[in-house]
């Protein structure tokens, strides 16, 4: 073997070096991001499989769920922290959810207790997602659809959820922001 051949050799060794540790970090992004899928959607089946009683042929929508220390937070990978499904009923909207610990989360939302608003996208630092939120007393509860592991659709699906649960709260219609 010849001196040119070996320097080809460890040129290719060095160039497949330098592309693995490029793309090392997003290889881990993106395993990271299919894991928090995944367990979105091991939220949502256990939801969907302890409590059918609740569904009964009513609306429902799968939804990432963000607190409001959460979504008030600027240093953050993801804006949720929590996922599970909203779920339109005569009057009130009840949220079934557990956070992306484990704990469970169930609010029931009425135009009584609480009060819709469109959001709409609001990029930094909250993603690039469109959002909806209800107040309450004491809190704000975030809310934007599901989308699976890519955020892009979810202005048009948040909407959808917005202008459903909006039937009970009589809130101005979502703006296509």
């Amino acid at each position: 073997m010849n001196n040119d051949a070996l320097q080809a050799i460890l040129a290719i060794i060095l160039i497949v070096a330098l592309i693995a540790i490029v793309l090392t970090p997003v290889i881990a992004i993106w395993i990271y991001v299919f894991y928090q899928n995944s367990k979105r959607k091991k939220i949502r089946q256990r939801i969907l499989a302890s409590r059918p009683d609740l569904l009964g042929g009513k609306p429902w929508f799968p939804v990432r769920y963000a607190s409001q220390p959460r979504f008030d937070s600027f240093l953050k990978f993801f804006p949720w922290d929590g996922a599970g499904i909203l779920l339109v009923i005569p009057g009130s909207v009840l949220f079934i959810g557990e956070m992306l610990s484990g704990a469970p989360v169930t609010l029931q939302l009425a135009p009584g207790n609480s009060r819709i608003n469109w959001l709409g996208k609001c990029p930094w630092p909250n993603g690039m997602v469109s959002w909806l939120r209800f107040d309450t007393a004491d809190q704000k509860h975030y809310f934007s659809s599901e989308t699976g592991v890519m955020i892009f659709g979810s202005h048009t699906t948040t909407k959808a959820i917005y202008d459903e649960a909006n039937r009970n709260f009589g809130a101005p219609a979502a703006q296509n922001l």
